[in-house]
């Protein structure tokens, strides 16, 4: 994430084709650049995110918590994404400034567990939650499907990529204060926060034989819906007040995707820029016709997903 946004930030102000090419050595000018930047983004960060969403929550006791299987397993999904889809991006910025394979390949795996690492250490300390080793588990399990890729076939055969469409709610007070309070009131906190809005992917190519496009993929995804709590839609209102949904009425189920997806890495363009901002932008899944199954046995055909 770092290193990769520290290319695309600067891809603007250099029209020299020489400065998007990884250099062939370790270069110190490029490296003091990537490590200064990732320093202010790491610093950035978690001074950011305390004070935005931590402060208040802060107890200062540090505390574990078992979070398996809340929200369907969305959040670990969250978590398995960010850290391969951060370990890819930096690597990216390692490799550009000269560092070796492998060792970009660790760079990039330490990093990204660090930044990853940071939130759950915050969350050790919130009140409400705790330190989460199956949150820490799908951030290694991220990272290390990056590495083990990268490191055998030097490439991702296996990208994970995420999608969010909104999701209509039913016109009933008690659920839509519940959905603003939970989820936020603008379409990026919800984009961010909703997991009934939320898709997660494993986009492949098929093979040569049943696909001669290489640029063309399949892509497999989950998400769920129906939830308005991490276990249950149980919750406390404004009055401090017992609220829970009739489980028959309001179903909670999860959701398979089939879909169509493009490999962005792998559309034929030439200009460095442009080439350079289709690879940050393959983190997110192209829109296309889906077939979706779901827990409750219903078929449905999307027109986009």
């Amino acid at each position: 994430m770092v290193g990769g946004s520290l290319i695309l930030l600067l891809n603007p102000l250099y029209s020299q084709k020489s400065f998007f090419k990884p250099s062939d050595t370790l270069n110190h000018q490029r490296l003091l650049i990537s490590s200064g930047f990732s320093a202010i983004c790491y610093s950035s960060f978690s001074i950011g995110l305390y004070h935005a969403w931590y402060k208040e929550y802060n107890t200062g006791k540090f505390k574990l918590f078992n979070d398996a299987g809340e929200w369907r397993n969305m959040d670990k999904l969250g978590h398995l994404y960010n850290g391969f889809f951060q370990s890819d991006l930096i690597y990216q910025g390692a490799r550009w400034t000269g560092m070796s394979k492998q060792t970009s390949i660790w760079t990039a795996m330490g990093v990204s567990m660090l930044f990853l690492s940071t939130i759950e250490v915050y969350d050790g300390h919130s009140r409400g939650w705790g330190f989460s080793w199956p949150d820490m588990a799908a951030n290694v399990l991220g990272v290390g499907l990056f590495g083990v890729q990268q490191s055998i076939f030097n490439q991702q055969k296996l990208y994970l990529k995420f999608s969010a469409f909104p999701e209509h709610y039913p016109m009933d007070q008690t659920i839509l204060e519940r959905r603003q309070s939970l989820y936020g009131s603008n379409p990026l906190q919800r984009v961010l926060k909703d997991y009934n809005q939320q898709i997660y992917w494993m986009s492949f190519h098929p093979g040569k034989k049943i696909c001669p496009l290489p640029w063309l993929n399949l892509a497999i995804g989950y998400g769920a819906n129906g939830m308005l709590g991490g276990f249950e839609n149980k919750w406390l209102d404004k009055n401090g007040n017992t609220v829970q949904l009739d489980p028959k009425q309001y179903l909670r189920y999860s959701q398979y995707y089939l879909s169509l997806d493009l490999d962005l890495r792998k559309i034929p363009v030439k200009n460095p820029w442009l080439k350079n901002s289709l690879r940050i932008l393959q983190i997110f899944k192209v829109p296309a016709p889906t077939i979706e199954v779901n827990s409750l046995g219903k078929l449905k055909a999307h027109w986009f997903r």
